[in-house]
């Protein structure tokens, strides 16, 4: 059997095939950030984020010549001072690469239920590129995304290198729940916390928060919740709670019951419990990846609209509102010298001198925009 890749991956390729697939947004129904920081290709790699603060510190020099890094992991590292690159490189390791051989004598042998050897190893390139790059390259994305939404800012070291955002949220959109009027507290701060953070944002758009974090706020009987409605995504990576606040009662003293204030007024919302964990790349040990939640505990974003419209001041005259944000993805230097301008690039290829062997590799140039932080609150309780 003396087979190489040379055909599999022409076929792949074909049409910009590949291309394509890495410019497809990941499913909705399970990345959750891109329906308040929808993908955005962009010709350029300058990013007009309003009051935003980009800087990259170095800890460590990579050339931009160097070589993607190896491995399962996604190495970021800096285009210019305002654009940051995510790039992965995946090699068929021997496991698969032994089972696939398996398969492909059996299909040789007319043993695999009328499969072809074209068949198999076209779904093990497929598979290679669209789980270990494309997938990284979302997972990646997604991560930072969500920080820019829950955290307001971006804080990862990775491989010698350090990326930091500050998005300029206003100190006025951050509230924090310490002691009992934490989130799990006696007198927990919840409905109030919600309540101003709508204020401030004119009505949100989502109030996002972990699937962990969503748990202790029903959970706690201070809160007095009632639910409406509980909808998981297909794969459960999204929960989707209506809920309201039952007004407190106390005895009539002759059976029945009565509401304990006036002042006491029932209320709703809706909480997104996002519970998606992407693989990103450990920043204590550069090669390696961890498990990490792309939405963190205790933390609550209530995101509003991300649509442009126009404030009128006090004298009459309409002044613009930036929409929220959006996230930039600008051109990449290997897509443009092959004649693809726009969006990520990727591949799937055999080294030169060994035809046997199946590399996939993919890059993106991408940063989360926050235009707009007046329309983000972030709400951070203690543990």
């Amino acid at each position: 059997m003396n087979l190489t890749w040379a055909q599999v991956i022409a076929a792949l390729s074909a049409g910009r095939a590949l291309i394509q697939i890495a410019n497809t947004p990941p499913a909705a129904s399970e990345y959750l950030s891109g329906r308040f920081l929808p993908r955005v290709q962009m010709p350029d790699y300058d990013i007009d984020g309003g009051l935003m603060e980009v800087q990259t510190v170095m800890a460590g020099h990579v050339g931009m010549d160097s070589k993607y890094p190896q491995g399962s992991a996604i190495q970021l590292t800096n285009f210019n001072h305002k654009t940051a690159k995510l790039a992965q490189s995946v090699v068929l390791d021997e496991a698969p690469a032994r089972n696939l051989q398996r398969l492909l004598l059996l299909a040789t042998a007319g043993q695999a239920q009328g499969r072809s050897v074209n068949d198999f190893m076209g779904e093990a390139g497929l598979n290679l590129y669209t789980k270990g790059v494309v997938q990284s390259l979302d997972d990646s994305a997604e991560y930072l995304n969500m920080q820019a939404l829950m955290r307001g800012k971006i804080d990862w070291t990775f491989n010698g290198r350090r990326l930091l955002v500050d998005y300029k949220v206003p100190a006025g959109n951050k509230i924090s729940l310490t002691g009992t009027n934490k989130l799990s507290g006696t007198t927990s701060g919840f409905w109030k916390a919600i309540s101003d953070a709508e204020k401030i944002v004119k009505g949100s758009v989502g109030i996002v928060c972990s699937q962990a974090t969503l748990q202790v706020i029903i959970d706690n009987p201070v809160h007095r919740i009632q639910i409406v409605s509980d909808v998981y995504s297909p794969e459960r990576n999204i929960r989707t709670v209506q809920i309201r606040r039952t007004q407190s009662l106390q005895s009539d003293g002759n059976g029945g019951f009565v509401i304990a204030s006036t002042g006491d007024q029932a209320q709703s919302t809706t909480l997104i419990g996002y519970g998606r964990e992407g693989q990103v790349i450990d920043p204590t040990t550069p090669g390696e990846t961890i498990g990490v939640q792309m939405a963190p505990n205790n933390v609550i974003a209530v995101i509003g609209r991300n649509t442009t419209g126009q404030l009128v001041s006090l004298s009459g005259t309409p002044i613009p509102e930036q929409a929220l944000g959006y996230y930039h993805v600008a051109p990449t230097v290997e897509g443009t010298w092959r004649g693809e301008p726009l969006g990520r690039w990727g591949r799937l290829f055999s080294p030169e001198g060994d035809p046997y062997q199946l590399v996939a590799e993919g890059t993106e140039n991408g940063l989360p925009v926050i235009r707009n932080a007046k329309r983000l609150v972030i709400i951070e309780s203690e543990a």
